[in-house]
Order: C-alpha cells, then structure tokens, then sequence
C-alpha cells in the first residue's frame, strides 16, 4: 500500500468491544454517577444508609443466633444420627432398663448412658463446685469426640475396679490450672476422693447441650452393682442409629422391648413408655418457635425500613425530575434509567448492609454479655460466621432491589411528566408505601401488646406459696 512500510501490520477495523466489556463501562458509568449524586446529597444518603443499617443489622443479628441454635448441625459425628431416650421424652431411664435397651434393641449402633454428677473442688487457694456427668466408656467414642490432650476413657475404666480417672473441660483446665499440659496423669481430689486426669477437652466441647450444660468434668458410670435396680431412674440415654435406620423403626423396636417390660416387671414398669428424639431435635425444639418468631419481627422491621427509603427515593425523584425529563428527551431508555435508579439504591443498600454488619457484630455481643448463662441452648456457640455474612450480603441487594424498584418503575415510564403534573403516579406510590408501613407496624404493636399481656399472665400465676425472700441452692452428699 502506498505510503505504508512493508514492515507494518495494515490498518485493520477495530474489533468491536465485547458485550461483557459494554456492559462493565456502562456498570462503572452508574456507579460513577451513582456516587457523585450521593455526594451531592449528604442528608438522604446518610438517613438512608441508618434506616437500612438499622434493618439489616436487627435481622442479621437475630439470623445469627438462629443460624448458631436452630441451623447448624451438632457439633459431633455424623449427629443426625444421634438420639436421646427418655421416659416421656424428658424423664431418666433405670440402670437395669438401659442395660436391656442396650441388649436388646438392635437399631442402634452404639447406646451410653449418662448421670448428673459432680463436687467440690479444693485447691491450694479457692474452693468449688463443679458440676459435672459420670458417663459410659463408650460415650465419647460414640459421640466421635477427640480430646485437646490425653485421651478418652478406656473400655474398662467403667468396670469394678478400675483406677478412678477424669475428663477435664477448657474452661476448668485453664480457670483451676493456668493450662498446663502437665496436668495429664496428676492426681485431683473431688469430695474427698483422688481422680487421675487422662485428659482435657476441646474448648468448643458442651455435652449434654439439653442437660447439665454446666458440665465441666466427666468421670467413667460403673454399672456393675446396678443392674437390677429399676427403681432409680438417673439415666439419659444416649444412641447412635445404624446407617439406614429410620427414627420410626428405631421408636418401634423400643416400644416393644418397653412393653415386655411392662409385663416382666409391673410394679416398676406398668405404664412407662419410651420416647425417641433426634438429639438435635431434643436440643433446639423448645426454642425454635421463640427464635422464629423473633426472626419474623425483625423482618417486618426490614420491611418497614425499606418502605421508609422506598417513599425518600420517590421524592427525590421528584425532585429531580428536569433531569429525568432531560435524559428522556434525550432518547434515554426506561431500561437505562431504571438500571441507573437500581444502582443507586443497590449502592445504599450495600453500604446500609455494611453499617448493618457492624451493628450486627457489636449488638450480639452485647446480648451474649448480658444473656444468663445457659439461657439458650447452644449459646456459647452464637456468633458471626461466613454464612451470616453471606446472609447478610445477600439480604443487602435483595433490600436494594426491592426499595428501589418501585421508584424507578415509577420514574421511568414515558408519560413521566404528565403524571408529575398531575401528582397522581406520586401520590398513589406514596399512599401505598405509607399503608404498608402502617400495617406492618400495626402487626408488631399488636403482636407486642399479646406478648406483654402473656407475660403478665405467667406472672399472675399463683405458685401456691409467697415466693418472698425464697432461695434454692444444691446440696451434694457425694
């Protein structure tokens, strides 16, 4: 070609930018926009920003703790497969029945037995009581448990016999003994008796999550001199289902060795039946209508917020309606604006969602210093984790989508300026973003005055004596 070096490349046409390209420049377009417009508007980002802080915060923290109790699985082995056995779903089983459940019921891959135990512990400076469960041998094992340090209880340290060995807690390892992991193999005194640590557990180690929660020492449950006794009910039982055994035929197989032994032994059995629950179940159950509940409030609450933004986003528009006018004369598409409304409500809502984290974080916090000790179940594992900021993510741009799609749709139509002459498209939006944040309202004050009313109830309830200047306090005779 004239004029052009052998050595160069010909003028080729540029390659048209790919659409995934386009559609990244147009992204970085808005967000630019997006952000300048916020800029010039201090005020209604930052009420905006708070008022969705606000709902996203309450609902990320309350999704926390649901996430903690009710969603995540137990903290041991394969625990779907882990039951409870309990007379009536909630009463302890003899010795000599567990034994024959043991024996007899071929459901269960492994079964152990725990009782309330526990005592004083003196030290060189302070003494205490601790609470505690002498198990089986088996138990850990079953539960699938590895200790921090040391090992686990041996088969034949639950036998008549057996040196007197013990489990320690974290919390007791390090309050009582600075850590020290030459605490394996020295020799502690509960009550007057001597023990030999074998080994301390991991710190996240609660058990049983339903029942002595407390527990901060295991000792190994001899059975031996009480296998006939059908009296002394002191047992949870505890099972592992075999692989493929549903929670029906294991309940049916205890059902029937439970009436044999209602006919065997009549005068300590007649009328006593078995209840299998999942372990999880077992843990959780009583809880799990409160914390849904409370789930749903906040999320009213969220719904309320994003109302309150929706009506702000729609008088801003209103208020910037030359401009919209201008881009539509311009040839602007409704797409185009919409897309651009989205954008900027996605923007306030991530950074709403980002506050509300924060928020989140510091309130649960909070509510875990001030909760009572075992107040809920599982409550020592409560706390912010990837799915609750995942939760929280996703929570921030469905929040955009939803408060920031009725002002865009609103906004965007082709007959945009006959309808603000008129003021009918805006009032009808506005009525009906304020009836919803009405009735939503109405449905939480209507749902906090039962509340406050059931509270009351509970309290007016005769106990049958003066509770006045009362108190219980535990007495151990070990």
């Amino acid at each position: 070609m004239k004029g052009q070096s052998l050595c160069e490349p010909p003028n080729l046409p540029a390659k048209p930018a790919s659409k995934l390209a386009t559609a990244m420049e147009a992204l970085w377009q808005d967000l630019r926009y997006t952000a300048r417009t916020l800029l010039k508007n201090p005020g209604f980002a930052t009420l905006s920003i708070v008022v969705l802080a606000l709902g996203i915060g309450a609902n990320s923290g309350i999704f926390s703790v649901v996430n903690s109790v009710l969603l995540k699985p137990l903290p041991y082995r394969e625990p779907d497969r882990l039951v409870v056995a309990l007379h009536s779903g909630q009463f302890p089983v003899s010795p000599a029945d567990y034994l024959d459940y043991k024996h007899d019921v071929p459901a269960f891959e492994q079964m152990a037995g725990a009782e309330a135990w526990g005592g004083t512990l003196r030290g060189a400076e302070t003494t205490e009581v601790v609470s505690g469960m002498r198990v089986t041998a088996n138990m850990m094992p079953m539960l699938g448990i590895e200790p921090l340090i040391g090992r686990v209880f041996a088969p034949d340290e639950d036998q008549p016999g057996a040196h007197p060995v013990i489990l320690l807690s974290h919390g007791l390892w390090q309050r009582r003994f600075a850590a020290d992991p030459r605490i394996l193999g020295q020799t502690i005194t509960l009550t007057g008796k001597p023990y030999t640590v074998i080994g301390v557990m991991p710190a996240n180690f609660r058990f049983a999550p339903f029942w002595q929660t407390q527990a901060e020492l295991w000792a190994p449950l001899l059975l031996a001199n009480k296998i006939n006794d059908r009296g002394g009910r002191s047992l949870r039982v505890f099972a592992r289902l075999k692989p493929g055994v549903s929670m029906r035929h294991a309940q049916s197989a205890m059902d029937t060795v439970a009436s044999r032994l209602a006919v065997d032994y009549p005068q300590t059995n007649a009328r006593l039946g078995i209840q299998v629950l999942s372990l999880h179940e077992k843990v959780v159950g009583p809880v799990r209508p409160m914390l849904l509940v409370l789930l749903g409030t906040v999320a009213f609450v969220l719904l309320i917020a994003c109302a309150n933004v929706s009506s702000l986003m729609l008088t801003r528009a209103i208020a910037r309606r030359k401009e919209i006018a201008l881009r539509l004369a311009v040839g602007a598409s409704r797409v185009r604006l919409i897309r651009q409304f989205l954008t900027e409500s996605i923007v306030l809502a991530a950074a709403g969602g980002a506050a509300g984290f924060l928020l989140a974080r510091w309130s649960l916090s909070l509510l875990i210093a001030i909760l009572p000790k075992a107040s809920l179940p599982r409550q020592q594992e409560i706390g912010i984790d990837a799915t609750v900021f995942g939760f929280t993510l996703v929570l921030s741009l469905v929040v955009g989508i939803v408060f920031g799609l009725a002002p865009a749709w609103q906004v965007s139509g082709s007959d945009f300026n006959q309808r603000l002459r008129s003021g009918r498209g805006q009032r009808r939006t506005q009525s009906l973003l304020v009836v919803a944040e009405v009735s939503l309202a109405l449905v939480l004050l209507f749902g906090a005055g039962l509340m406050i009313k059931t509270l009351n109830q509970l309290n007016a309830v005769d106990a049958g004596f003066n509770p006045k200047k009362l108190v219980t306090f535990d007495v151990s005779t070990a």
